[in-house]
């Protein structure tokens, strides 16, 4: 990888911000002369269409959402659902793994700097609150992915998230547990939400510099 070769996530509950402000610091990446892209990194079906088709046959799933997740076992027997959720997350690695080397892997090799809004943190986040995570499955996921710089962790509170998006408070409350879990394994910056877009622009941007200077010394 080039000098100029960077990885920047994303990640929080829906209406935290995450897409503006991955935006905005990629629009600065590029003035500062970066070839820069953006990138919506959610996980999504490519060899695992089957098993949704599969698992909506039998009833074990009956409703879905655009741009939202879906457990193809939420109604399925639980000795069933233990045993199918190991094939599941066999297919989530591998969808995920031909989505990241197309939309991160790629532009990283050519010497692009990458914005992600989302990452497989929010995969995870979603496993964990269906009950169908591991810790193999986190190990092996973490491991075989690329490793961004930084992870900005968009915090905010449930009834700015509510003012934001129209879910039940539960929707947001369930997953800011899991991710502040996860903030503690996978070492994300905390950016407080509720401060204005300008403030958090420009602590995201310092933060930035300094792990791109640290990148730059350690090669």
């Amino acid at each position: 990888m080039t000098q100029k070769s960077s990885f920047v996530c994303f990640t929080g509950v829906d209406g935290s911000g995450k897409t503006t402000h991955a935006k905005r610091i990629s629009g600065y990446l590029g003035r500062k002369h970066f070839d820069c892209t953006y990138v919506w990194g959610a996980s999504r079906p490519i060899l695992s269409y089957s098993f949704f088709a599969l698992t909506r046959a039998l009833g074990y799933w009956k409703h879905t959402k655009k741009n939202a997740y879906t457990d193809p076992l939420e109604f399925a027997p639980q000795v069933i659902r233990r045993r199918l959720a190991i094939f599941w997350r066999f297919l989530l690695f591998i969808d995920y793994q031909i989505k990241t080397t197309f939309a991160i892997r790629f532009p990283l090799f050519l010497g692009k700097a990458v914005v992600c809004d989302r990452y497989f943190y929010d995969l995870l986040m979603e496993l964990e609150l269906s009950k169908t995570n591991s810790a193999r499955f986190t190990f092996l996921l973490s491991e075989s992915l690329p490793k961004p710089i930084v992870t900005f962790f968009m915090v905010i509170s449930d009834e700015l998230a509510i003012n934001r998006r129209d879910f039940p408070q539960s929707f947001f409350s369930r997953r800011n547990r899991v991710l502040i879990d996860f903030s503690r394994i996978f070492n994300f910056v905390i950016i407080d939400s509720s401060k204005t877009i300008e403030e958090n622009q420009e602590i995201i941007r310092q933060v930035v510099a300094e792990r791109l200077r640290g990148t730059k010394e350690h090669k």
